[in-house]
Formats: C-alpha cells, structure tokens, sequence
C-alpha cells in the first residue's frame, strides 16, 4: 500500500519521487486525465466479478456482511450499493477510453489466457526499454511471470484487518481504524484474503437460475448503446 497507494483512502505526499505508482477503484469519468500519465485499466466480467466481491465484502469487518447471502449480495450489486459506484458504468468509463495512447486497457480474462503477450505488451506500453529487457532476458521474464501468477500474489497478498488498516491510516488522515477494528469480531475471521481463487467462471457456482436471468436483465438494460459486453462473448 506504501509503494501503490490508493488515492481514495491516502494521502499522496508532494516529496514522492517520480515515475510512481498509483491506484484508485474510481473510473475514469470520475479522474482528472493527464497526458504525461499512463492508465492501465483491468476489465473483469460483471458475473465473475460480482461473485468475487461477494466474498471479498464477507471478510471486510467494516461491511459488517459476514453472514450476508449472495441472493442479498447481487441485489445490492445490481442497485450500484457495494462501494465505488455503478460496475457498468466504471467498466464502460475505462472501455471508452481504450483506444487512448496512454491507456491500457485489458480484461482479466485476456490475461489469463495469453499472460505471456500480455505481460510484454504492458511492458512496451510502459517503455520500449522495459519491453526490450524482457524480451532479451529470458529468466527475467520468467520471473515476471512467476510474480504475476494467482498463487504467488494470494500468498502476498493477505493482510490482517488491523494490520492492514494500520498502514492506510499511516497515510491517511482522514480514516479512523480503531472504531473500523471494533467490528472485527463479527466477520469470524482473522485475515483478510484480498485473492481468492482467480479463476474465470467461477460465478456458475453462485448464481441458480433466478439470479442468471435476474443479471442477464441487468446487463441489457446498463449497457445498452454500448458494445463492451463483447469483449466476454466467450466467457459468460
């Protein structure tokens, strides 16, 4: 968080050096575009991505949805009230932007399939030198793909709640963990599992028939005029 703070929740310090590293959960209707920056924009599938949110939102204290079920959970879902607005709406901002010199716009499920292309297109993206270097250094590119596999980041990426809003409040002074930490108890857990499985298709787990049809309504409805539902032909 102190090497990619987000800047929703922390404070950026005008003595940080640069090129750095941000991230931010607004879409980009909602950021002040700048030409010197470079956007990297992970589209995920509305059915995997609810289902994901679903049991990372259980095992956040501060939602207070430990025994909360998923029917309750699309409902909220489809309504744009789990937190950082309307998923059409965010997915559509960064799709509109995707053809953007400075944008690098990718779908999860993309990078699933054909890591290897992705990873070095990102590179080239960020700096023709970083795209030469993997291409010539066959172990470091291996090694940047080990780092970027769902196992190696699940491993790193898990967090204590108190732990993790100790470093946030760091930075912030607007966040006030200790009343955030007094609802830990109800969540039953005592970690934080910010990756789950990352596997696509997953949500065909979670959604009986009613919700199918219940988010197959939505998605026609919120992305009406748009295209973008074609980037997951294959995929939902």
């Amino acid at each position: 968080m102190e090497r990619a703070p987000f800047l929703e929740v922390q404070e950026l310090k005008e003595t940080q050096s640069f090129p750095r590293l941000l991230r931010t959960h607004f879409p980009m209707n909602k950021l002040r575009i700048s030409e010197k920056a470079k956007y990297i924009y992970v589209a995920r599938n509305p059915w995997d991505t609810c289902a994901s949110c679903y049991h990372l939102i259980r095992e956040c204290p501060p939602c207070n949805f430990a025994n909360g079920t998923f029917d309750d959970f699309l409902d909220a879902f489809i309504d744009a009230q789990v937190g950082f607005g309307d998923y059409f709406d965010h997915v559509i901002s960064g799709y509109n932007h995707r053809k953007d010199s400075n944008v690098f716009f990718v779908t999860y499920e993309d990078l699933q399939r054909n890591k290897e292309k992705v990873v070095l297109r990102l590179a080239y993206f960020l700096g023709e030198d970083h795209g030469k270097v993997l291409e010539e250094n066959e172990d470091v590119f291996q090694r940047v793909l080990d780092r970027s596999t769902v196992g190696f980041m699940k491993d790193i990426l898990r967090t204590n709640p108190e732990e993790g809003l100790k470093v946030l409040a760091k930075n912030s002074p607007h966040l006030q963990p200790t009343t955030v930490i007094e609802n830990q108890k109800s969540c039953g857990t005592s970690e934080v599992h910010i990756i789950r499985k990352g596997v696509v298709g997953d949500w065909k787990r979670h959604f009986n028939p009613e919700n199918v049809e219940k988010m197959r309504e939505t998605i026609i409805q919120r992305t009406k005029g748009s295209d973008v539902m074609d980037l997951w032909k294959c995929d939902c």
